[in-house]
């Protein structure tokens, strides 16, 4: 390699050679240069850009989180269903016919869903094992099915004193679409918070009657502006009790005795109410319990799931 300079003494340019290293030396020097921007240029647009394929995959990564989520969030509320058909089935056994449920009755594996485990499984195994769980919830629902059915049966059929319990659904014409949240956390609108909700709201026209759910006696009756608004409480053989709140209108007296089904008030929007609904609550032995788990006497076993399926889905009370 040869570098020309200017000589000032002869006015000419002369011919100056270096040797090999210094050769090498600067050769070097701009391929490591050259490589250093290469490197910065790469980094720069690995952050800043992504490839056809890159997004892609990236798409397909977020697709997967969001369908695993959604999976749990279903899988998670149909086990909460099972649970609480085991739990009504428990109630009905213990409460009515005075025995322990049946042993198919008892017991459950669902294969809970692993979402921490999604990146070590290939796909192949991720749909096996959500299919072997969905077989497994399958079975646990059919058996439950039939539990269902065996005890509509004997209470059809057996000469049983069930009006004491708190069976029917306390408000007049109801429909699966009036289901609102039942009780857990729940958003409230006036706090703007999760609070314990400890009823079921059954969401219901401003006048329409409002039943007693099982025999009583009426042991309160409150016409407040806030909180509970315009409520009814009724105590049941068994430690069980009952209260409706919101209501429009009070139609019984403190002290009076109640059959089921008889109209006792009406609902309404009064106290602390974000819309007209009734706010059911049974209470077992001073523990409040989900209202739903005792709605046996008029609705049928699918009806009955499709309201937990509402009743859980719903994530905002009405109080």
């Amino acid at each position: 390699m040869a570098k020309f300079f200017y000589n000032k003494k002869e006015l000419r340019f002369d011919k100056k050679k270096f040797s090999i290293w210094r050769t090498l030396l600067v050769v070097g020097k701009y391929l490591f240069f050259s490589l250093l921007v290469a490197v910065i240029y790469y980094a720069i647009f690995s952050i800043f850009f992504s490839t056809d394929r890159e997004k892609q995959l990236i798409a397909e990564r977020d697709y997967m989180e969001r369908e695993y989520v959604r999976m749990k969030e279903q899988i998670e509320i149909v086990e909460s269903v099972i649970e609480g058909l085991e739990t009504r089935d428990r109630q009905i056994y213990n409460d009515i016919f005075h025995s322990a449920p049946p042993t198919y009755m008892t017991g459950r594996d669902t294969g809970r869903l692993d979402l921490g485990t999604i990146y070590e499984e290939d796909e192949n195994d991720l749909i096996w094992n959500v299919n072997i769980r969905g077989s497994r919830l399958e079975s646990i629902s059919g058996r439950i099915n039939n539990s269902i059915e065996i005890i509509n049966h004997r209470l059809s059929t057996e000469d049983l004193d069930w009006k004491t319990i708190p069976s029917i659904i306390p408000v007049r014409d109801f429909s699966i679409a009036r289901t609102g949240a039942s009780v857990g956390n729940k958003f409230s609108p006036f706090y703007k918070t999760l609070r314990e909700h400890t009823g079921f709201d059954i969401l219901s026209p401003v006048g329409t009657e409002v039943l007693a759910a099982a025999s009583g006696t009426v042991t309160l009756v409150s016409r407040q502006t806030t909180a509970w608004g315009r409520r009814i409480e009724i105590t049941h053989s068994g430690g069980i009790v009952t209260t409706y709140s919101h209501l429009q209108e009070i139609m019984v007296k403190k002290g009076q005795k109640v059959q089921q089904s008889e109209v006792i008030g009406r609902v309404g929007n009064s106290g602390t109410s974000f819309a007209p609904h009734l706010h059911y609550e049974v209470i077992v032995n001073d523990n409040y319990v989900d209202p739903i788990n005792y709605f046996f006497a008029d609705i049928t076993p699918s009806a009955y799931q499709e309201m937990m399926m509402i009743a859980l889905s719903t994530g905002q009370s009405m109080d």
